[in-house]
């Protein structure tokens, strides 16, 4: 994996080649096993529209932290968020709140044909996220939107980032299928 820490336009890391070829094909594998039984948005955690009180995401979902407590998918990433992540960041600040971290909760999400997540923010003191899809990409849209900063990162195979979960965010609608995210979100107990 290559992380590297960026302030602007807010602090965040962008990590690319996050699992090995050998991950991925670990991952793809559970993720093979795991998509029958992803549950409908309500069921998931979602973030809710302060009126409605609808959820503001639609898509699949599934807690590997609660259904799978053996995840291959959480465990291979669990090698690579600490040790890692933390040598190729070089803001102290930031890597003593990174540690701090001993609540943890991960989600595999799916998204396809239309599906989308409207802005919101995580109740998490960081979220991080990291995209996987079989190749050739097979869907348009996707790419993850910081909207009060009018920044985007593209959806890209096997790349991901970590924020301040209360940093306003949104995922624009997918044309297409196969579009998967593993979620953590972190926090203090």
């Amino acid at each position: 994996m290559k992380a590297e820490f960026l302030m602007e336009p807010f602090p965040h890391v962008l990590m690319k080649d996050f699992y090995t070829e050998g991950d991925m094909i670990a991952v793809m594998e559970e993720k093979r096993k795991v998509d029958p039984h992803l549950l409908p948005p309500g069921m998931t955690g979602s973030a809710v529209h302060e009126k409605t009180g609808r959820p503001m995401k639609f898509n699949s979902g599934l807690f590997l932290s609660d259904a799978m407590p053996n995840s291959e998918i959480v465990s291979l990433a669990r090698r690579h968020i600490f040790q890692e992540l933390v040598d190729q960041i070089d803001c102290k600040w930031w890597v003593d709140l990174w540690r701090q971290n001993n609540r943890q909760s991960w989600m595999l999400s799916r998204y396809m044909n239309g599906q989308y997540y409207n802005a919101h923010i995580d109740k998490s003191l960081f979220t991080m996220l990291i995209w996987f899809y079989k190749e050739p990409k097979q869907f348009t849209g996707g790419d993850l939107i910081f909207t009060d900063f009018q920044y985007t990162i593209p959806c890209i195979n096997n790349t991901g980032v970590i924020f301040f979960g209360p940093t306003r965010h949104e995922v624009p609608p997918v044309r297409g299928d196969g579009r998967y995210t593993l979620t953590l979100f972190t926090g203090q107990k």
